[in-house]
This record gives structure tokens, sequence and C-alpha cells, in this order.
């Protein structure tokens, strides 16, 4: 009688899941596997069953230096494994995305909130709100941007103890708090630490070894210490709200810069005396540069010169969104401070300051192919293999190639999510998504 329940109730779930496989076989596994590990939980058969060998039919898939048209990918145990013809004999065990394509899991490497939930968090509940939001953005893998200790140590419990059913948070940025004045940007009024080694170490400790990347302004004094000790914990260093001239940036990134902060956004621009932060990021052939293809922070003609000047494979595309991403049209209090958000998705303070993106990755990818004219596969790159590239864990993540995470995203003509996958698991399914929203955040303007 328990095995009959057990049947029933894995056929359940099984159905709910969309996977077409032998219900009774897989009961009697799970079975067995009860009396031999008592801790076996009958919740995660969705899970457990998405580990499983898998088959996604697709009509167009973007691979490592391949495109596929009208296939099948397989995945199994989390990792990606073949791409197949497809066989009518199988029909019944594949999941039919074939009116869809499928691209690799984007990767967003400056991210402070979306849906309403904020990195910068006050609960473990906020963070899996923020990764589910995430998810369904096409997100597979994000670096929780926060500088506050007390949120830099939630997060690394998250990471370390948390069950996550939504984008992977591959570790922890901290965009500050090293900052020049003049390029304070949104967080112009608010105190700011200077910089000290003493702090520095506050900031690694509370990250628990999380801490993987640190914008900063390489012209402040005090900065050397800092710099040497992150460089010793492996922590990827950018410059980000500097007001470095041509020559001071070039002494920034021989120091060990390795990427720019939303490049284009708060930081000394060329002028026609000094070439100043842009130019030197520009001209240096190794250092990447976070780009933000809104058409918000950036215009459509400076991301253009941009890319004459630059290799795209030294470009990421990155959101900066905050938390009041993907929230309608309205006024809200975050971070301290009330913040609009306009018709057009952009956050901006009562004075026009830009206050983080409002857009997700998924938008500046179809703006660099409908927009720029840029081919998919090529801006596809930007937002999985550069970053994956900088961070080193491209043998794993950024692409889809056989043996490498299944993080992958199914996504429509009109670059709609459809679903997305983290390690093989659906963390995300339009059809029948629960709102991703924050309810706790008001609309001011609503608000009676």
């Amino acid at each position: 009688m328990c095995l009959l329940r057990w049947q029933k109730r894995i056929t359940r779930n099984l159905n709910e899941a969309g996977v077409f496989a032998s219900a009774v076989s897989f009961a009697a596994r799970c079975f067995d596997k009860e009396f031999r590990d008592a801790s076996f939980d009958l919740l995660n058969v969705k899970e457990v069953m998405e580990r499983m060998k898998q088959v996604y039919s697709f009509k167009k898939l973007y691979g490592e230096n391949q495109v596929f048209d009208k296939q099948s990918l397989i995945v199994e145990d989390g990792k990606f494994g073949d791409i197949v013809k497809n066989d009518p004999a199988d029909n019944k065990t594949v999941i039919d995305y074939s009116s869809y394509t499928i691209i690799p899991g984007i990767i967003d490497i400056h991210n402070h909130g979306i849906m309403g939930y904020s990195a910068t968090c006050s609960s473990m509940d906020e963070l899996h709100g923020y990764t589910k939001g995430l998810a369904g953005t096409g997100v597979t893998g994000v670096l929780a941007t926060t500088q506050e200790l007390d949120s830099m140590s939630m997060v690394a419990d998250f990471i370390h103890n948390e069950k996550n059913n939504g984008a992977e948070i591959l570790g922890i940025q901290a965009e500050g708090p090293y900052r020049a004045e003049k390029y304070m940007g949104a967080s112009k009024g608010f105190v700011w630490e200077r910089p000290s080694l003493e702090y520095t170490k506050r900031m690694w400790d509370a990250a628990k070894g999380e801490l993987k990347y640190m914008s900063l302004s390489t012209e402040l004094d005090n900065l050397d210490e800092s710099i040497e000790f992150l460089k010793e914990k492996n922590v990827v260093l950018a410059c980000g709200h500097t007001d470095c001239r041509y020559e001071e940036m070039r002494q920034g990134i021989a120091k060990g810069i390795k990427s720019a902060s939303h490049f284009g956004n708060s930081m000394r621009p060329i002028h026609q005396r000094d070439a100043g932060t842009w130019g030197a990021l520009l001209l240096d052939p190794n250092v990447y540069l976070e780009l933000n293809a809104d058409h918000v922070h950036v215009c459509k003609e400076t991301i253009d010169i941009f890319f004459r000047i630059k290799s795209l494979d030294r470009f990421i595309l990155i959101s900066d969104s905050s938390e009041l991403a993907g929230l309608p049209k309205g006024r809200y209090f975050a971070r301290g401070r009330e913040r609009n958000i306009g018709a057009d998705g952009s956050v901006y303070l009562d004075d026009g300051t830009i206050s983080g993106g409002g857009k997700s990755v998924l938008c500046g990818i179809k703006n660099l192919v409908d927009i720029h004219g840029l081919p998919l596969e090529t801006v596809l790159n930007l937002s999985s293999k550069n970053p994956a590239e900088l961070f080193n864990i491209y043998d794993h993540k950024g692409s889809i190639k056989n043996g490498k995470d299944a993080d992958f995203v199914i996504i429509d003509g009109d670059f709609n999510v459809i679903a997305t996958y983290v390690g093989g698991v659906k963390v995300y399914d339009s059809s029948n998504a629960q709102p991703l929203y924050n309810k706790d955040m008001k609309n001011l303007l609503s608000v009676s």
C-alpha cells in the first residue's frame, strides 16, 4: 500500500513537471532508496527527475561556436550532453520547445536587485525572491551586488546554506565604497567609507569568502594596500565611479584593474586634451568593459563608437538593475530615498540622475540584435561567454557544450523568456509562473 501511494504521488508530480517517464519504475527505486537513506525527500521528486536524462527539442540552439537548427538537446545529471537529430519514435519522451530558441544562461555580474527585491537584503526570503525574479529574465548566474557588510554576510550564508530555486548566486560584487566624490551618481549625499586596509578586510570577512568582484576609484589615496590584499584573495578588480585622468587610469590598470564598472557612466569621459578614463579603457586591449545596452545609460551612437574602437570579446552585458527594475511606472521608496520609474522603465532621482538599471540583460541583447544589427550568436558571447571568462568559470559555464553545467534559457522570437534552467532544473516557466514582484514594495503614487 505504501508503494502504491508513492506511485500515485510521484506520478502526479511528474505530470505537473511535464516529464514523460516511467513513474512506476522510478517510484520503486525511490521506495527502495527510502530504506537506504531516511533523508530522501519526496518533495524533491521533480528536481530528481529533471536531473535524469532529458531531451529538449528546439527550433534553433546557440551552442559553443555553432548554431543548430531543429534538433534536440540532451541534458543529464545537470550537465549538457549531445545535440542529436530528432527521432519521431522518441516524441513521447521529448520536452517540446520546437517553436523556440535555446540560448546559454545569462550571467549578470552587476545586479543590485529586481522586482522589488534587493541584494542589499534584510532576509533570506528576500534573496529567494531576488533569485526567482532574475530567473524570470533569463539570468542563470549572478554576482549579487552590495557593499553593505550585513547584506554581504547574509548573501554568503544564502550561498552556503540555502536550497535555491532561482538564478545561482555565483558570488558577491561590491560596487564601492571607494568612490570619487565627483562621480557618486545616485549615491550622492550618503556617507561612504574612505579607503583603508582595515575596512577592506572587514568587507572580506563579512563576505565569508564570497567576495569575487569589487569596483573602486584607483586615483584615491591609501588604496594600494587594499588592492594588493584583494588581489591576494583572487578578487577581480574593476574601476568605477572614478575621476581618473588618462595616465592615472593607465596606472590603475598596471596595479591590477581587469574590468570597468558600467562603462560610460560615472567616470571621466574623453576630453580633447586628456583622453580620461574612457580613453585609457577603450585603448587597452585586455580590460573588460561592462556595458548596459538599455539605451538609457548609454545611447546607441555611443555604443556604436565603443564597438568600433574595442573588440567585442572585451565587452560584458550587464543590467545594473536596482530593486525597482521590473516594477510598474511610479514612485517608490528604496535605499533611503524616493525614486521614480519612468514609462520606459528607467529609474531616476527627482533631479534626473539615473539610479541603477530598470531593464534586464535580455533587453540589452535584444537591442544589440534588433537595433545595432549584430548577429545573436555574437551578442550571446557578451552575456555568457565573456563574463565566464573574466571570472575563470568558462570551463563549466558560459556556453552550451557537452559536459558543462546545463544553464540555459528558452526564448521566443521577440526575446521573451519561456523557461529558464539552472543545472538542468527548471527554475522559471512562463506557462505557470506566479507573480515575481515583491508585494511589499508599494507604489507611492497609488498609496492613499
